[in-house]
């Protein structure tokens, strides 16, 4: 059986109800807990992660992709492996690997997955597993009321999506991946790791997390009925030359826009531009499931 350092996000969607579930069902499978009880290690988790190295197996992380995010110091710094228990709003790595949303289901994962590792991004010396963004996803994340987002989820951005794109402009940037500079007129530049970001999108049809890239897509529309029938593409990744969207992949981005832009990393605001993006190549230990072997 694992030694499991259980770190929940209480702010999460059922942070309180989640963790009584799963701390019930790693201990009726056997498995020894560390949860941090004083408010030191509560104020500080990466710190509690790191003191706790040689005591434990896995990190379970109950909360979104933003939860993720904020341990990936303590994570990376240690190389004990993610296990993520996804209790977010969008959960795009959970969805990359169809992670269990359930308790019973981590348990089973914790018995018969496998630890792999998977790339991490960077903006400006701030990490990020799934996506750094600039534009209305920053409005978005800005704007989303947390009760909202709370009791509607996924909906939540949606909605304000559709209300921020009316008060805002588009803005123009600079991008250079390495071979040469590009200028644009965009309304949305995201930095993706890996093929999930948003609210379920898909930033390459064929992207992942460990193929040693980060891919970029501004989107460039002229209006917003241009917008709505770039929805579908949005989330199916399969971008043709007619649609208005600039997409570039590289292990590096340098991005400057004309004035001063918010980023947010995996869901949060935490630089600004101009920024310079690059990719970590297996910085990060995961245990997802082994993948189902075919037979004729």
């Amino acid at each position: 059986m694992s030694r499991i350092l259980l770190m929940i996000n209480p702010k999460s969607r059922s942070g309180e109800k989640a963790t009584q579930e799963i701390t019930e069902a790693l201990r009726t499978c056997g498995h020894s807990i560390i949860i941090p009880e004083d408010k030191e290690s509560r104020d500080d988790p990466n710190e509690f992660i790191r003191k706790n190295k040689t005591q434990a197996d896995f990190v379970i992380v109950g909360g979104g992709d933003g939860s993720v995010n904020h341990l990936l110091p303590g994570l990376v710094d240690t190389q004990l492996p993610l296990v993520v228990y996804p209790l977010g709003t969008a959960n795009n790595l959970a969805r990359t690997y169809n992670i269990p949303f359930d308790a019973k289901g981590i348990c089973d994962l914790l018995k018969e997955g496998q630890v792999i590792y998977i790339d991490l991004g960077e903006v400006n010396n701030n990490l990020f597993v799934n996506v750094a963004g600039l534009g209305l996803s920053t409005e978005i994340n800005r704007h989303v009321p947390h009760t909202m987002k709370r009791h509607l989820g996924v909906l939540a951005f949606i909605l304000t999506a559709f209300k921020m794109f009316f008060k805002m402009n588009p803005f123009r940037a600079w991008i250079d991946g390495g071979k040469g500079e590009i200028k644009t007129r965009s309304w949305q530049i995201s930095v993706c790791n890996g093929k999930h970001y948003g609210s379920g999108l898909t930033i390459k049809h064929d992207a992942s997390l460990d193929d040693g890239k980060l891919h970029l897509l501004s989107t460039e529309v002229k209006n917003f009925w241009e917008g709505i029938k770039l929805i579908p593409t949005l989330y199916s990744g399969h971008y043709k030359r007619h649609h208005e969207v600039t997409l570039l992949t590289s292990d590096h981005f340098h991005i400057r826009t004309k004035r001063t832009l918010k980023i947010d990393v995996d869901g949060d605001l935490k630089t600004q531009t101009p920024a310079e993006f690059k990719v970590h190549i297996n910085a990060l230990k995961i245990l997802v499931a082994k993948p189902e072997i075919k037979t004729e």
